[in-house]
């Protein structure tokens, strides 16, 4: 059966979305004034691939193997504009082994089918996981979207924050790396510096200048500075190596009074002389020498110190320009104590450390940070293509992320693709067979069928419904077709022509129902139980007398017996809507299992709306409710005067009030001269008037209900109002 139809891009169905109903039921019936669309949906099913519906679809698994018949103005057109029409093959009496080679193959077509809708149900499973995993992996893939929304890298993600699907697909097209030397958090940081609404070309940080090599290779540091030879007493000096200690203790000649200042002992003069000749001119000079070196080493730290001190290099930091900052320090501190050892003893031999290796540590640190603020500067100058440039490489990373999920989902993927193949084979092999059973029956139809049938039932229910003087008959030129006579001598040309509306309307719903039956090729295939009946307003142009005949008939031959798959009614006449439905269940839960019922409503455009077998109304029920849609905006308004003539005149005429009606209107007209047109519309007595309608212009229903319900109220039926209008 159709499990469901939406209706969109046609005739009076131009909502925005798409008008739905869920139609699996056995029978669906749809009831709705005439002009609101119900034909539409009906010549929709007649012909689904017409480039009218190209945005109307419906769901009917299993399609091939059905039959949609439809029954409309258009089939009659189609079928009784001739002077003949197509004779229904139905089955005949003879031929017992036909008939059970027919009944063979139906039961086995019910076990195929039953199996095939096994394997059916087992691809949709598998495909319905398909569509979990392929969701699955997205939704992963896209959480990353979280990390870096709103935040540095925002930028890469642009274009892909609404989809997870569209954010998937482009991943898919980035190419896998290997290795790379950049981050998320570097390219955060990248990112950062060149959108800042500040950013500007950086500049060039000078190297350290340090140069102290002739000062740390000076030979004086390893040179034994001693005082002269001159004096006898040197080599008792040099033999103690006491010349530094000596040297030291000479300031206190003045002060110690002709003492020794070393052993308190009275000292003469030329003693002294032969002490002093001991610390030259020479020796002072080195003296002098070392102490120079000291001082210009000191001032190279101080002036280092100055330097390292600027914002050049305070901004830097960086723990390794740090660290090799102290590591220099270090050995300046380590050879300025050197120094100073050394000018404490001349005679000792002190090595100072190079410093030249940490200075060029320093300066190699420095240098990496100028070719940074170098690409940065390029970068900036070509801003757009760096932030291209980081996006690439974002995906880049993105793709590494998730490359072992992908691989992973891609190896799920192509065990369920398998799995569908399979079952997709063994799904058509079933098809095949079920083919081979149908054309089984249709040879063994072809021994069978016969149109005689067809013709004494339809002739049968003619004179059952009362149609006088009119017979079927088989062309005798044309064995399978027949034609319309009128008595014994009729020919049949032009018979269809003189009918009437209404008897038109009876015979071709007689072929109809009977083509349901049969089929108008001998050797059809199609069971009933494939068939899917579509019924567009049969009662069209009937008097009220044939609307029972052919609701009783309807029921009977499409919807008591249920030999067909589904019954797709539509109609305007509640009366026979309600004929439709007596012989349904009246419980509410057994009759929702067997009928989906619906409301077909127009204003400015179409709308369906479900409907439960208690909201079936009578007629006069019926016009309440078109007035309480037109209150609701559910229905076009221009009904509206022409709905409310009728429950006034039914409704006061029931009371016996007509006189207070009259001059309740009358009344009415003289206090308000802008509805005195709607007024005149509306009175019984003045509604032949053509110029009811020129006068009333654009309805507003609001204004127009508001006065209908002034009727009541000044006739004394306010409570009967608003009891309707509940």
């Amino acid at each position: 059966m159709i499990e469901s139809i939406s209706l969109q891009g046609v005739a009076s169905f131009q909502n925005t979305t798409p008008v739905y109903l869920n139609t699996n039921k056995k029978a669906v019936l749809l009831y709705g004034h005439n002009g609101t669309g119900k034909s539409t949906l009906a010549r929709y099913l007649q012909d689904t691939k017409h480039s009218n519906y190209s945005n109307c679809s419906y769901v009917l698994p299993n399609a091939q193997d059905y039959q949609i018949l439809v029954y409309n103005t258009d089939f009659v057109e189609k079928n009784f504009s001739q002077d003949s029409f197509e004779g229904v093959f139905t089955l005949g009496e003879t031929n017992v082994m036909a008939e059970q080679a027919i009944s063979v193959a139906e039961e086995e077509i019910v076990k195929l089918e039953e199996q095939r809708t096994q394997k059916q149900t087992l691809k949709k499973q598998h495909e319905e996981k398909e569509v979990a995993q392929v969701k699955a992996i997205k939704n992963k893939c896209f959480e990353i979207k979280k990390e870096h929304d709103k935040k540095d890298l925002d930028h890469c993600l642009i274009g892909f924050k609404g989809s997870a699907a569209a954010f998937y697909d482009e991943l898919l097209k980035t190419d896998l790396i290997e290795t790379p030397e950049y981050t998320f958090e570097s390219l955060a940081t990248e990112s950062k510096e060149l959108n800042n609404k500040s950013a500007v070309s950086k500049s060039m940080i000078p190297n350290v200048v340090l140069n102290l090599i002739s000062s740390e290779s000076n030979t004086i540091l390893t040179e034994v500075i001693v005082g002269s030879s001159e004096s006898y007493l040197a080599e008792l000096v040099k033999k103690l190596q006491n010349s530094t200690w000596i040297d030291k203790g000479r300031i206190y000649f003045d002060d110690a009074e002709g003492k020794c200042p070393f052993c308190q002992q009275a000292i003469d003069e030329d003693l002294i002389e032969n002490i002093n000749n001991l610390f030259d001119i020479s020796y002072e000079g080195k003296k002098d020498e070392l102490n120079t070196l000291k001082s210009g080493y000191e001032q190279s730290i101080e002036t280092l110190n100055e330097v390292l001190s600027s914002t050049h290099y305070t901004a830097f930091n960086d723990t390794k320009f740090d660290l090799a900052k102290e590591k220099l320090s270090g050995v300046l501190q380590a050879n300025l104590i050197k120094l100073g050892q050394k000018l404490a003893d001349p005679s000792i031999k002190v090595s100072m450390e190079y410093t030249s290796d940490f200075v060029q540590a320093l300066n190699d640190i420095i240098n990496d940070k100028n070719n940074s603020r170098r690409a940065f500067n390029a970068k900036l100058s070509k801003k757009k293509q760096s932030l291209a440039a980081i996006k690439n490489k974002f995906w880049s990373l993105v793709r590494i992320k998730y490359d072992a999920a992908i691989e992973a989902h891609d190896t799920l993927i192509k065990s369920i693709k398998t799995d569908i193949e399979t079952v997709k084979e063994e799904e058509e092999t079933l098809t095949l067979a079920i083919q081979t059973h149908n054309d089984v029956i249709a040879e063994n139809r072809k021994l069978i069928t016969n149109i005689e049938t067809s013709v004494i039932s339809i002739n049968n229910q003619i004179k059952s419904i009362g149609l006088e003087g009119f017979e079927i008959k088989q062309k005798s030129e044309e064995s399978n077709h027949y034609y319309l006579c009128r008595g014994v001598s009729s020919s049949g040309h032009d018979v269809y022509k003189s009918l009437s509306e209404g008897e038109k309307t009876l015979i071709t719903y007689l072929y109809f129902l009977e083509l349901c039956q049969g089929s108008v090729n001998s050797d059809s295939s199609t069971p009933r139980n494939k068939k899917i009946i579509v019924v567009d307003d049969p009662i069209s142009s009937l008097s009220h007398n044939y609307i029972y005949e052919i609701g009783a008939l309807t029921n009977k031959r499409l919807i008591k017996e249920e030999q067909y798959a589904q019954v797709i009614l539509l109609t305007h006449s509640l009366y026979f809507l309600h004929e439709l439905i007596k012989y349904l269940p009246r419980g509410n839960n057994q009759f929702n299992n067997k009928c989906n019922l619906f409301r077909v409503l127009k204003n400015t455009n179409s709308s369906i709306i479900p409907m439960g077998r208690d909201d079936i109304k009578n007629d006069y029920q019926s016009y309440w409710q078109i007035i309480k849609d037109a209150q609701n905006g559910t229905t076009n308004n221009i009904v509206l005067p022409n709905i409310m003539r009728n429950i006034l005149e039914y409704y006061f005429s029931f009371v016996h009030k007509t006189d207070a009606l009259k001059a309740t209107l009358d009344e009415l007209e003289e206090m308000d001269s802008e509805f005195s047109p709607f007024f005149r519309f509306i009175n019984r007595e003045s509604h032949s008037d053509s110029v009811n309608i020129t006068d009333l212009g654009e309805i507003e229903s609001d204004r127009f209900i508001a006065k209908f319900k002034d009727v009541f109220i000044r006739t004394d039926f306010e409570e009967h109002y608003n009891k309707m209008m509940l």
